[in-house]
């Protein structure tokens, strides 16, 4: 009976960081505790960084709270010094706005040179992003050119039209929902 309910409280779980879309429609939007999305939509970024940055610490950190995000100590992590260099992917939460997102792409690209990948969006809270990870497996992300990119970063887009692109550049609703 507890394996029941311990699965039961996981898929739960899944359903709200899961797949924003249901056949076409948007989900309700989650907005965890304490974080003032008036602000900022983005409620909690994770980053790494390659080793060379970590003498900018103090500057990258300053730069995350001007803009109101939330820093904690382990918000940004940085590459052991012979670690080369970290991947070259963003994931971005359904949840952001599209001024958001675009700001947390030219983030990536200040700090880590590149972006050459995106993580499937329903495998992210809403208003989470993150730079560099490592955190999901090869079938969770999507090569992009730079051009995909730069179609991405257009600033006419509006929020619907950013995520819907998102989602067709990373292909994700033509792959079946399952559990990794």
């Amino acid at each position: 009976m507890k394996s029941v309910t311990r699965i039961g409280m996981a898929l739960l779980v899944l359903g709200l960081l899961g797949t924003p879309l249901v056949e076409g429609e948007a989900r309700e939007d989650y907005v965890p505790s304490g974080c003032q999305i008036e602000k900022t939509t983005i409620c909690t970024v994770e980053i790494w960084l390659a080793h060379p940055h970590k003498k900018n610490n103090r500057n990258i950190r300053k730069e995350l709270k001007e803009k109101s995000i939330k820093v904690l100590r382990h918000t940004i992590q940085y590459w052991k010094p012979r670690g080369g260099h970290p991947p070259t992917n963003i994931a971005l939460g359904w949840g952001l706005s599209a001024e958001d997102a675009r700001w947390a792409i030219d983030f990536a690209l200040k700090y880590n040179d590149s972006i050459n990948g995106l993580i499937f969006q329903r495998l992210n809270p809403p208003h989470y992003v993150a730079i560099a990870t490592s955190a999901w497996d090869d079938k969770s992300e999507t090569e992009i050119t730079p051009e995909q990119l730069e179609q991405l970063r257009d600033p006419k887009l509006t929020t619907k039209e950013f995520h819907a692109l998102y989602v067709q550049l990373t292909g994700e609703m033509g792959v079946a929902e399952t559990f990794y």
